[in-house]
């Protein structure tokens, strides 16, 4: 087990300045006095290898946060992590082909009670246990659906996860590339049906942008845009745009979805510009993007047990001048009570790179690093 700060990792999120403080102050505002410190930790691997060519990929913590799933990739092998240890607990091959199988790449994962996961592929889908057996399949197409649908899993599940409380699917079917903005809610045992619209979620899909080229060898195609979240937090499921700070929120067997109207002090509640929706010109694309990069970008809503807060990350990203320059960024972090009123906001000046693959654990927040190929996560202790 190792536990210990590294310089080069610490450069990778920190500038030069040794002041740790970030923010202006607000009346009312928790996080105005804010300090934070960070720490590498590096997890032991045992005796073996991890593959992270990937990174972490999909990943989830157990409801206890005392351990960390995610696989590597070719071999298909799910990690088991002990945080609390900063071990490798064990590895599983889970097979790509076959009954057992759910494809070749992981694009969701989501931990359960008794050792179950459910994972969702290219595919396929299904919950299974941590030695690589599939329990129940979750390829559900529910009676009456569309036949758009049935003919493409990924444009009824592409964005799909799996709740193992309702025992529900929850998804925001695609048409064509955006999203309907609508969560239709599956239940795999009846194969029924419930549909909420959520007409603000329009205002992620206005932003995305196209880059179309023909060449001799066929049409190229490049998009960007936004990112969207859908997650289940504190019993309710959020979902979530980067374009506004409102979202909407659904509590687990209620009967309607609820928009909350979030109002930030200090920075926009949501986008005012215009773009070029769809461009063949490279130039026009790269100034759509840049614009689009420069917003407020707001991140997933993250509930923290220890301080009965939601927690959440936004950033402005300004892109190199140059294809290949490095990007810079701006990073702020908001703070919610239980009720989602905002108790604070606040720019975190010295951190200058955008935390990856991170979780909230007691109150820290575990950024993944690769510290000379091993598995580590820069760990960060927010006083406030």
């Amino acid at each position: 087990m190792r536990n210990y700060s590294l310089y080069f990792c610490l450069c990778l999120f920190f500038s030069c300045n040794e002041s740790k403080e970030a923010g202006s102050p607000e009346e009312g505002n928790i996080l105005e006095n804010l300090t934070f410190s960070v720490d590498t930790v590096v997890i032991d691997p045992g005796e073996d290898f991890i593959n992270l060519g990937f990174g972490l990929g999909a990943f989830d913590l157990t409801k206890d946060k005392k351990q960390l799933l995610f696989f590597e990739n070719k071999p298909l092998n799910l990690i088991t992590v002990d945080l609390d240890g900063l071990k490798v607990l064990e590895k599983n091959e889970f097979d790509s082909e076959g009954p057992n199988s759910v494809g070749s790449f992981i694009g969701e994962l989501e931990t359960g009670p008794s050792q179950q996961i459910f994972l969702k592929g290219f595919n396929a889908q299904g919950i299974f246990n941590t030695n690589g057996e599939l329990n129940q399949d979750l390829k559900i197409f529910p009676d009456g659906l569309d036949p758009d649908y049935t003919n493409d899993f990924m444009k009824l599940y592409g964005s799909a996860i799996y709740d193992f409380q309702s025992k529900k699917l929850y998804s925001q079917p695609y048409s064509e590339i955006a999203k309907i903005n609508e969560l239709w809610i599956i239940d795999p045992t009846s194969k029924s049906m419930k549909t909420y619209s959520i007409p603000k979620m329009k205002s992620v899909s206005d932003y995305y942008i196209t880059l179309t080229q023909k060449t001799a060898e066929g049409t190229n195609m490049m998009y960007y845009g936004p990112s969207d979240y859908m997650d289940m937090q504190n019993g309710q499921l959020l979902i979530s745009g980067g374009s506004m700070s409102g979202f909407y929120k659904l509590k687990l067997g209620a009967d309607s979805i609820e928009f909350v109207d979030i109002k930030h002090k200090t920075v926009p509640n949501e986008w005012n510009i215009t773009v070029i929706n769809d461009s063949p010109d490279e130039a026009i694309f790269r100034d759509e993007q840049r614009k689009i990069a420069e917003q407020i970008n707001f991140m997933d809503l993250k509930w923290d047990e220890t301080r009965q807060l939601y927690l959440r990350l936004g950033k402005r990203t300004f892109l190199g001048e140059n294809r290949g320059d490095p990007n810079t960024y701006e990073i702020y972090l908001f703070a919610y009570d239980k009720d989602f009123h905002v108790v604070g906001e606040t720019h975190l000046e010295n951190l200058e790179k955008v935390p990856s693959s991170y979780f909230w654990k007691n109150g820290q927040l575990w950024s993944y690093v690769n510290v000379r190929d091993e598995l580590g996560f820069a760990v960060f202790t927010f006083n406030f």
